[in-house]
């Protein structure tokens, strides 16, 4: 009886839907702006019978790919996945924002996921609620998807760009594309996709390039490994700088250095930055004992 009644529910309510989108002017121009207007329009009629009423916040990720199609998800897929996703909503948010797994349909594998709330009496007492630490956060998340699905300038979203490149390479690894949807406490509705594509930029933007250039470091060393490392120290203080000088260690052998001994070196910097210009890496890698005429000493 009582499915009966909600089905005779569901069903009116589709056809009131139906009836007011077709009585727009102008109506929604996309699946999001559709979703939005009713889940707007349902916060509004709530609420003149409960000023309090509230709508729910939430982040839907549809997985496509032959590992989704079961609906079902596999273990190493969320375990890789769902991680680098948190990371990058905390880096955005610029604190921990935990997420939490609360289902899984079918459509494909659709994950539901929402920022964990912690509950208080200081929260308690804020009465209405239409945004959060995670919407804000939550939205340049998705920003930065849709610039990269079009192959656009990422930089303006540098810090969340590694939890994005964690979340491309747990799809490389299980194949899948994916596509996500955020709705909003204030019932605002956004959504991007991340296909192949997007996911071949964001592969392009780790390419390294190398940097060379050279360096006089004149200092004392501290000490000296067998696989051809010779630390030098450019100073007596702790925060003095440190090289870690790479010599081929049949030169090492050669050199007779030992511990404690004064040197001047010529060394080439090797660094190697991605496309965003972000350092990856950085070698020093002897070149010769340096003499005067190399011009000025890092001391």
């Amino acid at each position: 009886m009582s499915t009966s009644w909600r089905q005779r529910a569901l069903e009116r309510n589709r056809e009131a839907n139906r009836r007011f989108f077709a009585e727009l002017a102008s109506p929604p121009s996309s699946d999001d702006a559709y979703e939005e207007e009713l889940r707007r329009n349902w916060l509004e009629a709530a609420r003149h019978y409960d000023p309090q009423a509230a709508l729910s916040e939430e982040l839907t990720v549809r997985l496509r790919g032959e590992a989704a199609e079961r609906g079902a998800l596999d273990f190493r897929v969320g375990d890789a996945l769902l991680r680098p996703l948190r990371d990058g909503v905390a880096a955005a948010a610029r604190k921990d924002v935990e997420l939490e797994l609360t289902g899984l349909s079918r459509g494909s594998t659709v994950l539901h996921v929402r920022p964990k709330v912690e509950s208080s009496e200081e929260e308690a007492n804020l009465g209405r609620v239409d945004s959060s630490t995670a919407d804000p956060a939550m939205r340049d998340l998705l920003k930065l998807v849709d610039a990269a699905e079009n192959e656009q300038d990422v930089r303006r979203w540098e810090r969340i760009i590694p939890g994005l490149d964690g979340v491309v390479h747990a799809l490389d690894r299980f194949d899948l594309s994916m596509e996500m949807r955020w709705r909003s406490l204030d019932g605002t509705v956004r959504s991007s996709s991340l296909s192949s594509r997007g996911k071949s930029y964001m592969r392009s933007l780790r390419e390294l390039k190398t940097y060379r250039s050279r360096l006089a470091v004149a200092g004392t060393i501290t000490e000296l490994r067998m696989s051809g490392i010779v630390k030098v120290k450019t100073g007596n203080t702790r925060q003095s700088k440190a090289y870690d000088v790479h010599i081929d260690p049949d030169d090492l052998m050669a050199m007779h250095l030992e511990l404690g001994m004064p040197v001047s070196f010529l060394i080439e910097v090797v660094k190697k930055k991605d496309q965003l210009g972000r350092e990856r890496s950085t070698e020093y890698r002897f070149v010769r004992v340096a003499e005067t005429q190399d011009g000025l000493f890092e001391t």
